[in-house]
């Protein structure tokens, strides 16, 4: 996993412009910072494990190998800190249950079993079809030409029947991911892909069936492709790729703290803002603030509680809802 997911803050908007919102009080401080975050998962916390429990489906041949490929694929990521199959299908091993059906509330227990951060379960749906076909092809052959006492040799063009069939698969994967601590669905993610492989025959088939056929078996090659293409398209949800956000600061009845993030010494701040609270625990601006500062510094864990106390002091307050929804809190009701 990198080292940091958040790097050097960018300069302040507008040399640390104030802009007045209401809701809150008569100022404040946008600042933007880049952060790493997963489609799938989020804005991730500090050395997440993530454990897969594999892929539920009538065909079980296809569960276990885009199963084995997303494993190794996640495992080979060092971005990731993700367990090996080998326990989590132990552990698996041990709870009854159907194969192909691995209910989403046995992947959090088994999560919780083997230590993880994060338990991903997912569903395989395909259709296999085959098409039968004839192609007209011309190749050039030596024709003998016989007339008037002589035997004269010509290149034509003779047409042959080639006939073949299309097979063709569509693989649909929708994966979902589970944060085992809160049991809170983190997110899901769904991908289809097509592919067709053709099969020249020997011979034309006498009476062919007309139009696409269902069929339960394809070339193992054509499964083995989009297994492939659909493992690719999951990691892309998974692994983290760096934006940019953008963040209210308030006063929050000491200058100073706003004072250190205009130069950029969050270290600073969180200790101006983590004294305030300390000494009001209902400051929802200062709460506010060290969120903020929390979340640029990496301490994921301790940004969301703070974003919770400060909407907890002041619920309809619209600059922490705005900052705590971006952060990716849901909405209080």
């Amino acid at each position: 996993m990198a080292a940091s997911f958040y790097r050097t803050v960018l300069p302040l908007l507008a040399a640390a412009t104030l802009a007045h919102v209401p809701g809150c009080a008569a100022s404040s401080l946008s600042v933007r910072f880049d952060v790493y975050r997963s489609p799938l998962l989020g804005l991730p916390g500090e050395e997440e494990s993530i454990a897969l429990l594999g892929f539920n489906g009538t065909d079980l041949a296809l569960n276990n190998l885009t199963g084995f490929l997303f494993a190794r694929a996640l495992v080979s990521d060092s971005t990731l800190t993700a367990i090996e199959m080998r326990p989590v299908l132990r552990t698996l091993s041990r709870h009854p249950h159907e194969a192909g059906r691995i209910p989403d509330s046995l992947a959090l227990i088994v999560g919780r079993e083997i230590n993880a951060d994060i338990t991903l379960v997912g569903d395989l749906e395909r259709a296999y079809t085959e098409t039968y076909g004839e192609v007209k092809v011309f190749r050039e052959e030596a024709a003998m030409e016989v007339g008037l006492g002589r035997t004269d040799i010509k290149i034509v063009n003779k047409s042959y029947i080639v006939p073949h069939i299309d097979q063709t698969a569509v693989m649909t994967a929708t994966l979902r991911a589970y944060d085992v601590g809160s049991n809170e669905l983190l997110g899901s993610f769904s991908v289809t892909e097509t592919e067709s492989y053709r099969t020249v025959l020997p011979d034309p088939v006498e009476s062919p069936p007309e139009g696409a056929v269902p069929v339960e078996i394809v070339s193992p090659m054509l499964t083995e492709v989009i297994a492939r293409r659909i493992v690719g398209r999951l990691m892309a949800s998974i692994v983290r790729e760096e934006t940019q956000v953008t963040r209210r600061l308030v006063p929050a009845g000491n200058r100073g703290g706003i004072s250190a993030a205009r130069e950029g010494n969050w270290s600073g701040a969180v200790a101006i803002w983590e004294g305030l609270v300390e000494v009001d625990p209902n400051n929802a601006e200062a709460w506010n603030n060290l969120a903020i500062a929390y979340e640029r510094s990496g301490r994921l864990t301790d940004a969301a509680a703070a974003y919770r106390s400060a909407l907890s002091s002041r619920p309809s307050d619209r600059t922490i809802q705005v900052n705590s929804r971006a952060f990716g809190l849901p909405e209080a009701h």
